[in-house]
């Protein structure tokens, strides 16, 4: 487990908060460019994965997705394993396209599979173009046997730039969520402009997500995407950091990271959505002595939690 000295994490977090964007317009939220990516995403994300939950209607979806883009939430994640997710986000976007930083992902090291995925994600999601595509857990060794292969012109790196040349994609990248070191090799091509990887205040002294591998998407100025920012999922719906005070803790922890533009959510209800939203509008960076307490309180629980998503190296 990493450890890190409290003027290094104070350090951290005030680079952060200055890249946030102050809100102007009533029931707006901060916004953050992408790193190199010229768009301004809202600080908060729409996760889109239990959207696509069986038990969910698409009326409900309509409702957080409306709700969610009138308030200056602007980006939204979602991919083939969801479920329904992307047929359900393709009608509640419908007319409303060019609103959103549209995410989806592949999950294969075969170009010719990847190049299938997009196009399915883009039948699924009823648009010409998908602003993001992410090779789907990069880290993930079952999945992705030979990194090599994945980074290769043959493989699903290949198939995304590929993809980008056709316009089916205009950005790519990759996420994480676990084995860290793992990232870097694709970072090294120079292709990934877009990573979303676990962050949140406990899973700092697991992972380290931030001291291994952000610094370097910081120097290429790749847009950092946080997941996982509540400590989810657990078995069944909901996560880990829900309580009053964890849940603004997390999220202000995330937001005052340096590098990180979006923080996403797995949003279900209008209400879930209501939450995210006024924490957004009242993010404020942590203070030293704030700062040195959640430090405290992550490392108390990430030696409860101990490599929850699996191997760290």
């Amino acid at each position: 487990m990493a450890d890190y000295s409290r003027r290094d994490l104070v350090r951290l977090i005030a680079a952060g908060s200055a890249s946030v964007r102050a809100s102007v317009a009533a029931g707006s939220i901060p916004t953050r460019r992408l790193g190199k990516i010229n768009f301004q995403a809202g600080i908060l994300g729409l996760g889109a994965q239990h959207l696509g939950d069986f038990d969910v209607g698409q009326s409900v979806v309509d409702r957080v997705i409306g709700e969610a883009l009138d308030n200056g939430l602007n980006y939204i994640d979602t991919a083939p394993p969801y479920n329904l997710s992307e047929e359900r986000v393709g009608r509640a976007i419908k007319g409303k396209r060019d609103k959103v930083f549209l995410v989806s992902k592949v999950e294969t090291n075969a170009k010719g599979d990847a190049l299938y995925q997009v196009r399915d994600s883009l039948r699924k999601l009823q648009t010409d173009h998908l602003d993001c595509v992410h090779i789907h857990n990069i880290s993930r060794d079952d999945r992705y046997p030979s990194l090599d292969q994945v980074i290769s012109p043959n493989g699903t790196l290949g198939a995304l730039i590929e993809a980008k040349k056709q316009g089916m994609i205009r950005h790519f990248g990759c996420s994480s969520h676990l084995r860290p070191g793992r990232v870097l090799p694709a970072f090294e091509t120079g292709e990934i402009e877009l990573f979303m990887c676990t962050v949140n205040f406990v899973e700092r002294h697991i992972y380290g997500y931030e001291e291994k591998v952000l610094p370097e998407a910081r120097r290429r100025n790749i847009g950092v995407i946080a997941m996982k920012v509540l400590g989810g999922p657990v078995p069944g719906p909901g996560a880990r950091l829900v309580s009053p005070e964890d849940y603004q803790t997390t999220l202000r922890y995330v937001w005052g990271v340096s590098g990180v533009s979006v923080a996403i959510i797995g949003l279900r209800t209008p209400e879930e959505l209501r939450q995210a939203l006024a924490a957004a509008r009242s993010f404020k960076p942590f203070d030293q002595a704030e700062m040195a307490t959640v430090t405290d309180r992550g490392k108390l629980l990430a030696a409860q939690w101990g490599p929850l998503r699996g191997p760290v190296a």
